[in-house]
Parts: C-alpha cells; structure tokens; sequence
C-alpha cells in the first residue's frame, strides 16, 4: 500500500474511503484490488485490507466515513463487543446517530444519550457498559438478553447501577423485560448457553436453579453448569464442543459417577433442547423434583 494511503488507514482503524484511495491509485488500481480479494468492503464506499480483523472499532469508524458523520459512537451489540460481554456473533454494526437507518450489515439508532453515557474504549466512542447492558436487556429476546446481563454482571457491571439505569427508560421498549431478567441475572453462569439453559427452567415454573453450584464428592469437589441441591438433581448443558468425543468421556464419566454415588441425578440439555425442545430436560427434572417431595 502507497504511503499516503497507509497514514490515512493507520489513522482511521484501518479502514479508508474509496475517495481516499483513489488518490493514490487510479480506479482501475483500484477496481484490481478490490476483484483479487485484496481490498474489502466494510460499509458503502469504505475498504480494509483482507488481512486486517473486521474488529468492532474498525467497523464504527467505517460506519463514519461511510455516512459521512463528524463523530460515531457504538451501541447496542457493537458496545456489548467493545466492553467483551458481547453474546451474539457475526451481528450487524450498531451505531448512533442523527437519523436511523439499516442495511444489511450496519444499523444507525437515532437514541437519546447523555454525553456522560458515552466513554472512550480502546479510542471508540461507546455508550458506557451499564447503558449498553440496558439496552441490550430491553431489546433483544429474552434468552439472548439474559446471557447478556449475565455476562454483563460477570464483567463488573453492578445490578444497582442497571437497576437504576432502567428505572430511566419509562415508556421505552422492553423495559419490563429488562426489568424482569435484570432481577434474574446471575453473574456465577460462566457461558451464554448455560445463561439460556438456566431461563428455560425458570420459565417452565422450575424452581431458580444455582449456576456453576459446587459438590465435594469422595473424589473432590465437583461443578455442575446448573443444580438444585436441596433435591441433589443436577443439569449439565451438553455442548458439541466440551462434551462429545473420547476425551470429553474421559474427562466426565469419573466426575458423573462420583456425583450418582453421592445421590445425585444428572440431567443434560443439548442446543436444540434449550433453543426448541425445552420439555426435553424441564418435564423429567419437574417429575424428579415432584417425586423426591
């Protein structure tokens, strides 16, 4: 890349405007790197190097010169993404401003915000974390928002201060919802499934189950993703990743028999479980704790 073209990237995130480059390179240059592979599109008119991440401060900032604004700040997801307790992947780029807009891959929310709910992360203007919990609480499904308070929680983000965030939004979307799961969230859920896994139970009228709740077995302690322990039932999100193959048998059957051999009852829930067939684990775990009464 052509020196000039290098000092714009290296200052806008590594991203730069077809204008930009068209400075530097004539458009037929301009139109081989783009055929190749070489340069990407972000957003309309913007481009990055297809070695350079899509990184979410990236993405604001070709939002920016994409729109043509002064200033862009992230929200929503993208915000979630910047303060790492984003739980949705691959998610168009939410930004603010001045009037709303959606393509396929950017979103421009036109939100009221209060200049002291924006901070600077990693040089990206952001709505701070407890404002971008809130929302997230407030607009996105109620599975997926749970994941992200918790998660939120887990990273530092106090239940009062949200509270107190979302007392603010009267009359906006999904603040009783945000209110409801706000209560709910538990910052012990060490991932966004076992956070899913833990509502599904909750809306089937199952008693609250304890995250990561810990049992000292003959063999040592041992964690469970969700447990009861007044009923010694425990259950276990069965993840394509962390329980399948050899190793993965290896690794549990010892810790599951422990568990059977001090009374307790084991149950798993798969991702098409939580996300489709949720009576698949709550209907035999609502009988085994009907039956142990």
């Amino acid at each position: 890349m052509r020196p000039g073209l290098v000092q714009l990237r290296d200052e806008q995130f590594g991203v730069f405007t077809a204008r930009q480059a068209l400075c530097e390179y004539t458009r037929a240059e301009l139109r081989a790197r783009i055929d190749r592979g070489q340069w990407v599109r972000v957003f309309h008119g913007v481009y990055r190097e297809v070695s350079t991440p899509p990184e979410p401060g990236l993405r604001v900032e070709a939002a920016r010169l994409s729109i043509g604004a002064a200033s862009m700040a992230a929200a929503y997801n993208t915000a979630a993404e910047l303060h790492g307790f984003a739980v949705l992947a691959d998610q168009p780029t939410d930004v603010l401003g001045i009037q709303s807009a959606r393509t396929h891959r950017l979103v421009v929310h036109r939100d009221r915000v209060d200049p002291a709910e924006l901070e600077l992360v990693r040089g990206t203007s952001v709505t701070n974390a407890v404002r971008t919990a809130a929302d997230l609480a407030r607009t996105l499904p109620r599975m997926d928002a749970l994941a992200t308070v918790d998660a939120a929680l887990r990273s530092g983000v106090s239940r009062t201060a949200l509270a107190c965030e979302i007392d603010k939004h009267t009359r906006r979307r999904g603040r009783r919802q945000a209110a409801e799961l706000i209560a709910l969230a538990d910052d012990r859920a060490e991932s966004p499934m076992e956070s899913r896994t833990r509502l599904r139970c909750i809306d089937a009228g199952l008693p609250p189950p304890e995250p990561q709740l810990e049992v000292w077995t003959r063999d040592g302690l041992r964690r469970i993703d969700l447990g009861w322990r007044q009923w010694r039932i425990g259950l276990e999100y069965d993840s394509a990743i962390w329980h399948s193959g050899h190793d993965a048998a290896l690794r549990d059957n010892p810790r599951h028999n422990w568990l059977t051999t001090e009374g307790w009852t084991i149950y798993y829930a798969t991702a098409a479980d939580v996300y489709h067939h949720p009576h698949h684990f709550t209907a035999p775990i609502r009988y085994a704790i009907d039956r142990a009464q």
